[in-house]
């Protein structure tokens, strides 16, 4: 009996961790699916929303925590920026409070350095080094959206 028990546990335990992040929280199974369960579970709007959900796509992370992510590194560069870089960014990214706002972490706080940015990649349950996965994805994403040169150097030298 025991050992039945235990084979069941380590049975569903593995398939648990193993499963794609999106299959195990019925986030959907292709990007369509993914970019309408986020933005309902929380509020995002628009490119907010479609960022998020390329970051959730890449990695076998959550919505939450792909949202978490996004929005502490953009939390932290709209500080750091200059204000005429900071305002591009808002405006690349219209819905930039929504997404800063949306996790506990986030809300109604400014990050001011990465240390803080790492922490709440913790808090979140995912390990710090993400923050240089995300990175690439949301320049990326960023350039693909007509932004600067000035804003992609200044962004990956924060996000380092």
């Amino acid at each position: 009996m025991t050992r039945t028990r235990t084979l069941i546990w380590t049975l569903m335990l593995s398939t648990t961790l193993t499963s794609p992040s999106y299959a195990f929280f019925k986030l959907g199974n292709n990007a369509e699916d993914l970019t309408g369960t986020i933005s309902k579970t929380l509020g995002l709007t628009g490119n907010s929303s479609t960022l998020v959900s390329q970051i959730a796509e890449q990695f076998p992370i959550s919505g939450q925590q792909a949202t978490g992510g996004v929005g502490s590194m953009l939390s932290y560069a709209k500080q750091a920026l200059p204000a005429a870089q900071s305002t591009e960014l808002t405006s690349l990214l219209p819905g930039i409070d929504s997404l800063t706002n949306a996790m506990p972490q986030l809300k109604n706080s400014s990050l001011t350095s990465m240390d803080e940015v790492n922490s709440v990649f913790r808090q979140l349950g995912m390990d710090s080094s993400m923050v240089t996965q995300f990175a690439p994805v949301i320049l990326k994403y960023l350039t693909s959206q007509g932004a600067s040169t000035g804003l992609i150097s200044s962004l990956t030298s924060l996000w380092q």
